[in-house]
Formats: C-alpha cells, sequence, structure tokens
C-alpha cells in the first residue's frame, strides 16, 4: 500500500479518473437553458438586463448566441431597466433612458419544454 501511495502513475490515474468524474457531474447538473414558466424567464431577462450581463442573458435567448446578448445588453448600457413582465406573449422590458420612459419586447418561444425570449425579429412562416 505504501508503494502505491509513492508511485506517480498512480497518482497521475487518480487525478485523471477524479477530472473526468468532475466534468460528469457538472454536466449532469448544468442547469437547462430558458425559464420554467414565462414569468420566471421574464424575471431572469430583467436581471440580467439590470446587470448588464450578457452571460446572464446568453441562454434565455432562443437564436443568435452571444453576439446577440451582447448587443442587447449594450442597449440597456445607458438605461434604468426598471421590470419586467410577461405580457401578451412576450417579455415585456420597462426602462427609463434619458428621462424618457419606454418598452423593450422579446418575444417568447417554447424550446425543448422551456421558454426562451426572441430578440431578434424572424418572419413567420
Amino acid at each position: 500500500m505504501h508503494r502505491q501511495l509513492t508511485n506517480l502513475r498512480f497518482w497521475i490515474l487518480v487525478f485523471a479518473v477524479g477530472w473526468l468524474l468532475m466534468v460528469f457531474v457538472f454536466i449532469a447538473f448544468w442547469p437547462e437553458p430558458g425559464g420554467e414558466s414565462p414569468d420566471e424567464l421574464a424575471v431572469e431577462v430583467t436581471n440580467a438586463l439590470r446587470a448588464h450581463d450578457f452571460h446572464k442573458l446568453e441562454p434565455l435567448l432562443a437564436v443568435g448566441g452571444e453576439d446577440v446578448a451582447k448587443s442587447t445588453v449594450e442597449r440597456f448600457q445607458a438605461a434604468q431597466v426598471e421590470r419586467g413582465v410577461y405580457r401578451d406573449g412576450a417579455v415585456v422590458v420597462e426602462y427609463t433612458h434619458d428621462g424618457t420612459r419606454a418598452e423593450f419586447r422579446l418575444p417568447v418561444e417554447v424550446r425543448d419544454g422551456r421558454f426562451v425570449v426572441n430578440p431578434l425579429v424572424t418572419p413567420k412562416g
């Protein structure tokens, strides 16, 4: 037993197996993209825009990925996000920019049983 504990190959093997196990556990518990309900989605989108964090917004998008998340968050850099609600099939983000109140609508879609927003205007077909 003492010989095994001082063997470098043994520790390399233990490290490799431990690393693979950790990767599998992280993948298994990786959060699903989107929200469980439209209201939860509205809260998550609002929080991401308030924090100006495109990393939080990206998994909530139906299309576009990182580039669309960055440009959407940049739109709100100088704005104060007041609230976001689910209304009429869209997440409606209410914000103030230069003293003017406005709304930004993000249509909601269902993907794999989860609710996500689509910030891009796409033709229906």
